[in-house]
């Protein structure tokens, strides 16, 4: 288990969270199948990647095979094809971040096998939402890093040290070793799906929000 104090409190909040809302909507939309084991499984990787910092492959696994399993009994062959395709869509998806370096391979496993359970349309709209809120839970885990907190300290004490004047020689420090900002993303994906079942299409949002 990870802990390292007080810029781990987003870690936390957004985990515990997006775990909080997975258990309402298992409740609330127990009788639709998709939307119980999508909850299900976002709430195991949320807590794991809360946690312990990663994503369970046997829970993609398992979510990968009861979506071929399920669409095949919803469609027959062609639900196979229609599973497949999401499942190619939500690993083309998060590809490109995950070659930049901006997300784990499990990040990339977990929206893959959301993808061929919820099919290509879907998981793409579920995608643009988590994006969204993957970039708020960025600024908010940066608000929080110790880097940022180290230099905010040292602006603060130039001003009450020399005040104004000083500001024309001040200089952030460099840190001796430059970090990427990581964050758990299953929460993320978590509010992604949340968002789409809540308010629907992206589009739909964005109509409904100028009318």
């Amino acid at each position: 288990m990870i802990h390292h104090g007080c810029k781990d409190l987003p870690r936390y909040l957004t985990g515990a969270t997006a775990m909080i809302l997975a258990l309402y909507f298992i409740y609330e939309r127990r009788a639709d199948l998709i939307v119980l084991t999508a909850s299900s499984f976002l709430f195991l990787i949320c807590a794991t990647d809360t946690l312990y910092s990663r994503i369970p492959n046997l829970a993609n696994a398992i979510l990968i095979l009861f979506g071929f399993c399920f669409q095949i009994h919803e469609a027959g062959f062609a639900g196979a094809g229609w599973a497949l395709l999401g499942m190619l869509a939500g690993l083309g998806l998060f590809l490109v971040p995950f070659l930049l370096g901006g997300m784990g391979a499990g990040d990339v496993k977990a929206l893959t096998a959301l993808g061929t359970l919820l099919g290509p349309g879907i998981i793409f709209q579920v995608f643009i939402y988590t994006a969204l809120f993957g970039g708020a839970m960025g600024a908010l885990h940066a608000l929080f890093a110790q880097n940022l907190r180290d230099k905010f300290l040292v602006f603060a004490g130039t001003l009450r040290a020399g005040g104004l004047t000083a500001l024309r020689d001040f200089r952030f420090p460099k840190a001796s070793q430059t970090e990427p900002l990581r964050f758990p993303y299953a929460a993320a994906l978590a509010f992604g799906f949340f968002a789409y079942i809540h308010w629907g299409g992206i589009m739909k949002l964005l109509a409904a929000s100028n009318t």
